[in-house]
């Protein structure tokens, strides 16, 4: 009887002789054809084509010789029996078992193995050999042949038997299984070590887990290492990691040793978990056994160690290993890839061409996936182009890497250069390449073409189907979104998680976060548990919808349902508190991204720069970003966009020197940032500088950077110059860049080019009554009355009415608004009032006199006019800060809209008056008031 596991042809280990009882079963069976076996019928063999003679063993069953019909199969068994010596003849028997199994007569099949067996000609080898490999169909009928030996009372090997058991779980049939396991109990082969292994991995496919577990669980206090090591890699292959590294724990416990096979597993699975400290220890006993680690062993060591990010320890291990091969270099060359040490890499697949090892298809393609992960696309593509150059062709893998840069850095032409390369070579067809193009064009909003790439494929994942139900979301087509994913169940692939975050994404991107959650609420109902994806794209939607209040909310709902936030999540919180300026809501979520170790996560730490910038605290800003240690581009982005803000253009010029001299590459956003700050703080020789070498970076400018110049010109009184610029652009000029230059001709009273760019606006924006109100108060500081009044008649027959501003400053966690239509005013309006006109009176012994220019309306009265200056939303927000606030506290009001001049003076006056730190942040600007001085030294 076969004991051992590595045997291939599963021969029983003496030959098998049928008895003589077996004989007399066999010949008393109901089956005409075994009859027909031991002396076929003088009709049959007359009656027989001639052209069916003894068949050739170099022909094929598809070969026409052979194109019979089911019911001449036994006339061509008659012809075969009645050439010579047939049951000795091997390809005769071969042929009529093949025969016979193509036209599903199993029985027959069988009872030719049978008499084969008898008489020598065959083996159980040949039955295993002569079915291996050919597809489920020949798995299928391997084991009905297995199923017939069975019924007629033949005993089968160990071999055999584990042989059926493998063929049971690849065609899920439990029942069969079932009856085996039976068989095996009542022969008593059931805790035979091998049996059982093929037992385990029969129920683990065939039924649930629990199954398998229960079937170990009887037999795992048996001191058999080979059992535990089965069972560890079987709950591995199932995705089981934790219970794998649990069994492989206790298995040491017991004393057992654990294979190779066994090792290189358990430390895949702590590489999925991220599971460093048992990996290290897997790694030290390893070391501690005194054998050096195998191939196998170092190589999965490497990849652990790559998955949780510790390169020069997966270094370390390919440094010391011996006998390097291939997947040796190619997973250190992955592991250097894909976590961004992509000069590494490169060195090391020198290295491995100088050691005399030939890079393969996956060399190229660690290359090129850990380029698509942290490089450029073009540098990507250059590294396929260098591939095809050494003569390996792209397979699914590499187009799939190729995409995906593609797909974030929004090349359309160069992804439809690498779609039309997949089609020409086939690979469109690949399920993962199609699933790639599919989520490109999502991402391209060419739904057009998505939806093409998707109905052009014949299989698709559960990843295909979510790409397009996140694309119509994302596309606010929430009724096509919901049709394709009945169309998706109809097809018999279940909607998961994913596919409800991509509708509860749409929803909330859409500013329908209430229909979001009660969606999630559904889930819940259902037995779906949503997850920190399905929060968090709410909290999301809510913050680019400006619902900052809600997403503050919805984050706190999503902690009391349990749901421990990640990084971005709390990033998208620190946006919340950023919108809002919510400095003691921002520092209480820095303190709660510090508990659970999320502070150093630079997706957090730029989130927290930004919110510190933007509610006030620049330096508290400026200590996260220097305390970060892995900085990307985004962190410096965030932290030059800071100093530009606060009006510190040098500041922000002089980190952007610090960022090129670290090797970081500028972007759009870069200049967009560093032009900010020179345009804050008057600086045009050093604007025109940084515009000029935008190329050189490999950026052109856009809207936004000829935006910047404008403004920095303008404000300067440089306005001839800012026009000849914007008719030089090679842009259409936009609303920004006009109200640019309105807003400088207001400055340095230039009513000719307002009038120009007043002109442009209303074309452009014809529904914003900011422009109105803009060229009206231009009219007005000129004293031209009549055309302030025809600006607003022609405001009026537009149906448009001015947009009050409105500030809020935040006192104990409490947010108090001044200016918002529909509230009811401040409570202690009176209060507030009161200390204001105490305040102004101070002012004008002080030397204070109201800009009264300031006021767009057409009132008569100077007194008037002083008194709708004193309704202005800023200063009431500073005086209510001035009483419910203590000496030494700052005051931090926030406004919607840029500040007027004589607000700007009266906050001087203040801050100089009360010996107060007012911070005032208007629109997109921060004005620092100290001691009677703004930090913009009056350039706004």
């Amino acid at each position: 009887m076969e004991q051992t596991l590595s045997s291939r042809s599963f021969r029983p280990s003496s030959p098998y002789k049928p008895s003589a009882d077996m004989r007399k079963r066999w010949r008393r069976t109901s089956s005409p054809v075994p009859q027909a076996l031991l002396q076929p019928s003088p009709a049959a063999v007359e009656t027989c084509p001639a052209v069916l003679t003894f068949p050739s063993p170099s022909l094929a069953l598809d070969d026409p010789i052979y194109s019979i019909s089911p019911g001449s199969v036994k006339q061509v068994h008659a012809r075969i029996l009645k050439a010579a010596e047939p049951r000795s003849s091997k390809s005769a028997m071969d042929f009529l078992i093949q025969i016979y199994s193509k036209f599903g007569d199993f029985r027959s099949a069988a009872a030719v193995f049978f008499i084969a067996l008898q008489f020598d000609t065959l083996s159980w080898s040949y039955l295993i050999n002569s079915f291996d490999g050919a597809g489920e169909r020949s798995t299928r009928e391997l084991l009905e042949i297995f199923r017939e030996l069975h019924r007629i009372g033949i005993t089968l090997s160990v071999g055999i038997l584990r042989r059926a058991l493998r063929n049971c779980a690849e065609l899920v049939d439990f029942w069969l299984g079932s009856q085996i396991h039976a068989h095996v109990t009542k022969k008593g082969l059931a805790n035979e070590t091998y049996i059982r292994c093929s037992l385990l991995d029969f129920y683990a496919r065939c039924c649930s887990s629990g199954s398998a577990d229960r079937l170990f669980e009887e037999s795992s206090f048996t001191e058999d290492s080979i059992l535990w090591n089965n069972f560890i890699v079987l709950n591995v292959e199932r995705g089981k990691w934790i219970e794998a590294l649990e069994l492989f724990r206790m298995m040491q416990l017991v004393g057992l040793e654990a294979d190779e096979v066994t090792v290189a597993k358990a430390l895949h699975a702590c590489g999925r978990l991220e599971a460093v400290k048992h990996g290290k220890a897997i790694h030290g006993n390893v070391i501690r056994s005194g054998s050096f680690p195998c191939a196998l062993v170092s190589n999965s060591l490497i990849s652990m160690y790559s998955k949780n990010s510790l390169v020069k320890l997966a270094r370390r291990v390919f440094e010391y290993m011996g006998g390097r091969t291939l997947v040796s270099w190619n997973s250190i060359i992955s592991c250097c890839s894909l976590n961004g040490f992509l000069e590494d890499s490169l060195e090391l697949f020198r290295d491995m061409v100088a050691f005399g090892a030939e890079p393969d298809l996956v060399t190229w393609n660690c290359l090129i996936s850990g380029h698509s992960h942290h490089g450029s696309p073009h540098r990507t593509f250059e590294l396929l182009r260098k591939m095809q150059e050494e003569g390996f062709q792209p397979n699914s893998s590499s187009i799939t890497s190729v995409l995906r840069p593609i797909t974030h850095s929004g090349l359309v032409e160069l992804g439809k250069t690498i779609h039309g390369y997949a089609i020409r070579h086939g690979l469109d067809r690949k399920v993962f390449v199609g699933t790639a193009l599919t989520d490109m064009y999502v991402r391209f909003q060419n739904l057009s073409t998505a939806r093409s790439v998707f109905h052009s494929m014949k299989h698709r994942n559960v990843l295909t189907w979510n790409s397009m139900i996140s694309g119509y979301a994302h596309e606010g087509l929430f009724d096509e979104a919901l049709q394709l994913m009945e169309q998706m169940e109809e097809e018999g692939e279940q909607p998961d998680l994913t596919t409800w975050n991509g509708l509860i994404s749409g929803y909330s991107i859409h500013g329908r976060s209430s229909q979001a959650v009660v969606l999630i609420r559904q889930l819940k109902a259902n037995g779906v548990v949503p997850n920190v994806v399905s929060w968090t794209a709410v909290i999301s939607g809510c913050c680019r919808n400006g619902r900052y209040e809600d997403a503050i909310y919805f984050f706190r709902e999503m902690l009391s349902e349990g749901v421990q936030p990640n990084s971005i999540s709390v990033a998208c919180l620190l946006r919340a508190c950023a919108g809002m300026a919510l400095l003691g809501k921002g520092r209480e979520m820095h303190c709660f991204a510090a508990r659970r170790d999320l502070d150093d996560d630079v997706v957090v730490a730029t989130a927290l720069i930004d919110m510190y910038a933007k509610s006030g605290s620049l330096a508290e800003a400026n200590r996260v970003f220097e305390k970060l240690e892995h900085r990307n581009l985004a962190s410096w982005n965030a932290m030059i966009m800071g100093f530009a803000a606060h009006g510190r253009g040098e500041e922000a010029i002089s980190l952007f020197d610090r960022m090129c001299g670290e090797g970081i590459k500028a972007d759009g956003i870069t200049f967009t940032a560093v032009l900010s700050g020179c345009r804050q703080s008057g600086l045009v020789i050093q604007g025109w500088k940084l515009f000029d070498g935008m190329k050189g970076f490999g950026v052109t400018p856009t809207l936004e950077h000829y935006t910047c110049m404008v403004d920095l010109l303008a404000r300067c009184g440089y306005l001839d110059e800012a026009w000849d610029f914007i008719q030089s652009m090679p842009l259409e000029a936009d609303a920004g860049i006009w109200g640019s230059l309105l807003a400088a001709c207001r400055t340095h009273r230039n009513v000719e080019l307002a009038e120009m760019a007043a002109q442009q606006l209303f074309q452009l924006e014809p529904s914003n009554p900011a422009n109105y109100v803009l060229m009206m108060s231009i009219y007005a500081s000129e004293n031209r009355g009549e055309d302030a009044e025809d600006v607003r008649d022609a405001m009026n027959a537009a149906g448009l009415a001015s947009r009050g501003g409105w500030s809020w400053i935040e006192i104990n966690q409490t947010v108090h608004v001044f200016g918002v239509e529909g509230r009811p005013p401040h409570p202690d309006t009176g209060e507030i009032y009161f200390e204001l006109y105490r305040l102004v009176s101070e002012m004008r012994r002080r030397g204070y006199v109201p800009d009264t220019s300031c006021i767009a309306h057409h009132i008569g009265e100077e007194e008037e006019k002083e008194k709708l200056l004193l309704s202005h939303t800023e200063k009431l927000a500073m005086a209510y800060g001035l009483i419910c606030t203590g000496e030494g506290t700052t005051i931090r009001v926030i406004k919607n809209t840029r500040v007027c001049s004589d607000c700007h003076t009266v906050g001087k006056y203040m801050s100089q008056m009360t010996g107060r730190e007012i911070l005032l942040r208007a629109g997109a600007r921060f004005h620092h008031f100290r001691d009677g001085r703004c930090s913009c030294n009056d350039f706004w």
